[in-house]
């Protein structure tokens, strides 16, 4: 998306990204992006706190949340995070298990 961005600033670009696009600096913002970049963004993070709602709505008793990550994933900072803050506004102990996503082809 950068090399694109970079590229040009007329020729109308549609992308999908798995971070937020307006902290890399590639749009204005969600609702108006602005210049020739638009596209999806799958801001799972953002939703951790409506998953883990609906979570401690199905299974009250939970004292404790648990999510698998992957360590060397470039959003895995910002998912821990989010998630964690999920977890403690909910009164829930957050545990992380860490793994490496590979590919055994």
């Amino acid at each position: 998306m950068r090399a694109a961005k970079a590229a040009t600033a007329t020729i109308p670009i549609v992308f999908t990204s798995g971070s937020d696009p307006v902290a890399e600096g590639l749009v204005a913002s969600l609702a108006r992006p602005g210049g020739n970049l638009t596209g999806i963004s799958f801001l799972t993070s953002q939703l951790y706190p409506k998953r883990l709602q609906l979570l401690s709505e199905v299974v009250s008793q939970a004292q404790s949340v648990a999510m698998l990550v992957n360590a060397n994933g470039p959003n895995t900072d910002d998912s821990l995070r989010e998630a964690a803050a999920a977890a403690d506004a909910l009164g829930k102990k957050f545990h992380t298990a860490e793994g490496s996503c590979r590919l055994g082809l």
